[in-house]
């Protein structure tokens, strides 16, 4: 394979690996119900075959950034999918709701080999010139994958049951992993990965956590996550109920809003070149917020309107964040976006369960004004990195050629 070949489908590599990841991740969210029904299991019970996945990927994002120093990184992230792709095939002949579970469990404990590495992998492949645009996307990939997750197996199950849908899935994501293991064979790092020193295995992990800027990157997504997460969780109990009395198949189609973050999050890396981080996380902590505020209306299309933009505001935040993360780590990449995802999916968890009570107290005008006031958090971090001298956030933008 050319090397100009090579840089044309590393971007599309890292792309379908987002998609894999999250579509495999998210797939069981709209089947709740259904495995409540079949598995004579409680509402809170069938969310187990999420939150087992999310909660052991994030302990598992730790450790596989110690994995990724030692081994090839297209080879463990390949070899992850593989296996993932694998376990959500055998959920389809499960027949307790065990078994589903452990298999839900195994999937997210080889997913998060894959987010970690992946975002280390391009720190080692991709010129910094081209890391914003790349991390862009890739996060594209995720959120295309997480709407196909959520839309296309809903669907599919409407039609043919959750197994099928299930198996469907596995069989498009072993496609996907064929071609991510094509399209990377001629790709090589710009630098050999050095194993960490065994006498002194804590320093990577100290130079990242008291570094002055990855700490307040690290909340930043986490803080964003939150925020994302909280607000589709609730818009769907928001719509079932009065003014929108929406029936559940209606409201799995809000997921459609994902395709507003594929294209803001593939836009993010070309607007952090023409102005920089700071005003790009600035507009889209906007975006936003005015799209939380739209939602307040009882009309349905503005609903989805500000849903919409608040998906695009999302996405455009991760995109950039994520960026920086792999740009300021420099050699401790593996060790930095491993805390990143871990406050990732740490926020969304945190966030989500507090603006459940929010919910339960309030209803959707009270989260909103949670989710404002959580806004303004990240923003008060974006200011503190700006002010920081060299920063990233403070450089200034390219002048445009």
């Amino acid at each position: 394979m050319s090397s100009g070949s090579s840089i044309r489908q590393g971007p599309l590599a890292l792309f379908l690996i987002g998609f894999v990841t999250f579509a495999l991740l998210y797939a069981v969210q709209p089947l709740m119900p259904v495995f409540a029904r079949e598995f004579h299991t409680s509402a809170a019970g069938s969310a187990l075959a999420l939150s087992m996945s999310t909660g052991l990927l994030a302990v598992s994002i730790l450790a596989s950034s110690l994995v990724a120093r030692r081994f090839e990184r297209r080879r463990l992230m390949i070899s992850a999918i593989l296996l993932a792709t694998v376990l959500n095939a055998l959920s389809v002949i499960c027949t307790d709701w065990w078994q589903v579970l452990l298999c839900r469990a195994l999937l997210g404990v080889f997913l998060g080999a894959v987010p970690a590495t992946a975002m280390a992998y391009l720190g080692d492949t991709v010129e910094p010139s081209r890391l914003a645009k790349t991390m862009g996307l890739y996060v594209a990939g995720t959120a295309m994958g997480g709407m196909s997750g959520r839309v296309g197996i809903a669907l599919v199950a409407d039609l043919f049951g959750w197994r099928t849908a299930l198996l469907g899935m596995s069989v498009l994501c072993l496609l996907a992993a064929l071609g991510i293991a094509l399209m990377m064979l001629g790709q090589s790092p710009r630098s050999t990965p050095v194993t960490p020193p065994r006498q002194m295995p804590l320093a990577p992990w100290h130079d990242v956590l008291f570094h002055p800027t990855l700490p307040k990157l690290f909340l930043c997504g986490g803080i964003a996550s939150g925020i994302f997460v909280t607000a589709y969780n609730y818009a769907g109990f928001h719509l079932l109920s009065a003014p929108f009395a929406l029936r559940p198949a209606q409201v799995g189609l809000i997921f459609s809003c994902y395709l507003f973050g594929v294209a803001s999050s593939s836009l993010s890396g070309r607007l952090v070149d023409a102005w920089g981080s700071a005003r790009v996380l600035t507009g889209s902590c906007a975006t936003t917020a005015i799209g939380l505020a739209i939602t307040q209306t009882s009309q349905l299309p503005a609903f989805i309107l500000g849903l919409c933009l608040m998906t695009a505001g999302f996405f455009a935040m991760h995109a950039v964040c994520s960026g920086l993360v792999g740009k300021v780590a420099g050699p401790r990449k593996a060790q930095a976006t491993s805390l990143y995802l871990l406050a990732y999916y740490v926020g969304s968890s945190v966030l989500g369960y507090a603006g459940g009570w929010l919910w339960d107290h309030g209803g959707w005008p009270v989260l909103s004004i949670g989710l404002l006031a959580t806004l303004a958090l990240f923003m008060w971090l974006v200011h503190a990195m700006a002010q920081q001298p060299d920063a990233p956030l403070a450089s200034a933008p390219r002048a445009a050629s």
